[in-house]
C-alpha cells in the first residue's frame, strides 16, 4: 500500500504534470541567478523561455500521437492543438535537433550565473534531474506516441 495516496497508485499524468512543474521550478532558478547578476540578460533568458518552450511543444507535441486529451503531460498536449499542424509521421533528424538544441539551450545558458550562487545550482541540477527521472521511469513507459524513439525501448517486445 503506497503511504500518503490512499493506497492508489499514482498516475502517469500525475508525473507528466510534476515533471513540468519541476522543469518549470528549474528554469524559474535559473532565471533568479541570472537576474541577481544582471536584470537586462535576465530579461533575454526569460524571453528565451517564452519562445523556447512553445518551439519543444511545436516540434514534439505537434508530431505526437496521443496530444491533446491523451497527452500524459496534459498542457503541451492541449497547446500542440493550439499551434500550427504538422504532419503525422515520425520525426526528422530536424526535429530533434530543434528539440535538443532548444532545451540545452535553455538548459546551459543559466549555468555561468548558477556557479556564482551554489545553493541556487544546487536546487537547479536536482529540479531539471527530477524531471528526467519523472518523464522516463513514470511518463515514457506508459506513453502510447508509437513515433517516439523512446516509446520502442519500452515498449519493444509489445505487439500493436
Amino acid at each position: 500500500m503506497n503511504k500518503g495516496t490512499g493506497g492508489k497508485k499514482l498516475s502517469p499524468r500525475f508525473f507528466g504534470l510534476s515533471t513540468l512543474l519541476l522543469l518549470l521550478g528549474s528554469l524559474l532558478v535559473g532565471l533568479v541567478a541570472i537576474a541577481l547578476k544582471s536584470a537586462l540578460v535576465a530579461i533575454l533568458y526569460a524571453l528565451m523561455i517564452a519562445a523556447g518552450l512553445p518551439v519543444i511543444v511545436y516540434l514534439f507535441c505537434g508530431k505526437c500521437a496521443s496530444r491533446g486529451e491523451a497527452c500524459l503531460m496534459v498542457w503541451p498536449g492541449r497547446l500542440s492543438l493550439r499551434l500550427p499542424s504538422r504532419e503525422n509521421e515520425n520525426y526528422t533528424r530536424w526535429d530533434f535537433a530543434g528539440i535538443l538544441g532548444t532545451l540545452f539551450l535553455l538548459g546551459a545558458f543559466p549555468v555561468p550565473w548558477l556557479f556564482q550562487t551554489l545553493p541556487l545550482l544546487i536546487v537547479f541540477c536536482v529540479l531539471l534531474l527530477g524531471a528526467h527521472a519523472a518523464v522516463m521511469l513514470s511518463v515514457c513507459p506508459a506513453c502510447e506516441n508509437h513515433r517516439c524513439p523512446i516509446h520502442r525501448r519500452f515498449h519493444r517486445n509489445r505487439r500493436t
